[in-house]
């Protein structure tokens, strides 16, 4: 009598030699979500190359990467752009790239400071945030668009820079419109329709003050265009950059007032509305401008909590000074802007143990001297000078000096 093999039986013989069986879709679900990952590892390694190679002091891998004739498609785009000035431009963006990204990316002789904060991906399209550090204690951040190619390498589509308030591809194509601009370009820049040919006039006269940083005369045609005009996108941020390249600190407050008046909640523009907030001790908004461009760049940083710390601390909200500042440290426990709003939330709330853990690490780590001669310069210490725990500290660290 022939014995019947059951099904079941079949199935866990067949588990046994083979694996487990899988369905199709599972299959495709698993190669699908290893080849995310795969790729997800390449950008993040190739990318953290090139900021690497930025901070050696080499701009090569950045200016490669990017694609250069597809970045030549955004930066002409739709504009009506001077043919002369687009031929030239065209056939001189090869050597000029390397310049122009170095002189956007550097501050000072000090090279470029970068830090990747942040990457993400889907699929072959990426995005990356990176922090460059600037003299005194000062930031910007980028944001970069971003896409491998066949060979799994990452290339740079675009990128935003949050202190010049607009993408990269942006700023050049409207450099160029100001080299000649024409009444249909000037047309095109305008964010409403049936502009009269007196207003038209008027921002491609505006446009050719920028471009030759002529500042009496652009000022002169700015105050005279009716409000409609002064509150374009195209006026508003181009008073910001010319007043910044003249160095005419007034006159930049000027523009930097318009920004607060017709842009307030735009994210894109809170670096640059810091010089005009603190300056004038408007210290809620620039607390709030701070947190929205924290919510747009969407990653947490030790230096983007320092600065909350600071700017909650004149706002008159110690503990959220206090919060900000330890979470600044957590985040980054090398950051040296941390440690000094942790110092000074710290002393406000009379928590000086804290501040001395601070003054510690600012000497021993970052080489300051921190002793009664350097703090008294500044009112905000003098509760931590007149405490016990500082004086005890003042004790120590004379008798670690004199210990051979």
């Amino acid at each position: 009598m022939k014995k019947t093999i059951s099904y079941l039986t079949l199935l866990m013989f067949a588990v046994l030699m083979y694996g487990p069986i899988l369905p199709a879709q599972e299959v495709d679900q698993t190669e699908q979500r290893e080849a995310e990952l795969a790729m997800a590892e390449s950008f993040r390694a190739g990318f953290q190359e090139i900021v690497d190679d930025l901070n050696s002091g080499s701009f090569e891998r950045f200016t490669n990467a990017i694609d250069q004739p597809a970045m030549l498609e955004r930066i002409f785009a739709l504009r009506l752009i001077n043919q002369r000035i687009k031929k030239q431009f065209r056939e001189n963006f090869e050597f000029a790239i390397e310049p122009m990204v170095k002189a956007l990316l550097t501050s000072g002789d000090d090279g470029a400071k970068a830090t990747l904060l942040n990457i993400d991906s889907r699929g072959d399209f990426g995005r990356a945030t990176v922090r460059y550090e600037l003299p005194n204690f000062q930031y910007n951040y980028h944001e970069y668009d971003l896409r491998l190619n066949r060979h799994g390498g990452v290339v740079i589509v675009d990128w935003t820079d949050f202190l010049q308030g607009e993408k990269f591809s942006d700023g050049l194509g409207e450099t160029l419109i100001m080299a000649a601009p024409s009444d249909p370009a000037v047309r095109k820049l305008l964010d409403f329709k049936n502009a009269r040919p007196r207003h038209i006039f008027q921002m491609a006269q505006l446009l050719k003050a920028a471009r030759d940083h002529d500042v009496n005369r652009y000022f002169e045609i700015l105050e005279s265009l009716d409000e409609q005009m002064q509150r374009q996108r195209i006026a508003v941020v181009t008073t910001v950059h010319l007043t910044k390249q003249v160095r005419k600190r007034r006159k930049l407050r000027t523009a930097l007032i318009a920004v607060a008046k017709y842009f307030p909640e735009e994210p894109l523009y809170s670096l640059m509305l810091l010089d005009y907030y603190f300056p004038a001790r408007r210290y809620e908004e620039a607390l709030q401008a701070l947190l929205r461009l924290e919510k747009r760049l969407g990653v947490e940083d030790g230096v983007m909590k320092a600065r909350l710390s600071a700017a909650a601390l004149v706002a008159d909200k110690p503990e959220d000074a206090a919060s900000f500042a330890e979470r600044a440290v957590t985040l980054e426990p090398g950051l040296e802007l941390g440690w000094w709003s942790t110092l000074q939330a710290s002393t406000a709330q009379s928590r000086f143990d804290t501040a001395i853990k601070a003054l510690v690490v600012l000497e021993k780590q970052f080489g300051r001297t921190l002793d009664s001669e350097a703090l008294q310069k500044d009112k905000k210490f003098t509760g931590l000078l007149a405490s016990s725990q500082y004086k005890e500290w003042l004790v120590s660290r004379k008798q670690a000096a004199a210990t051979p």
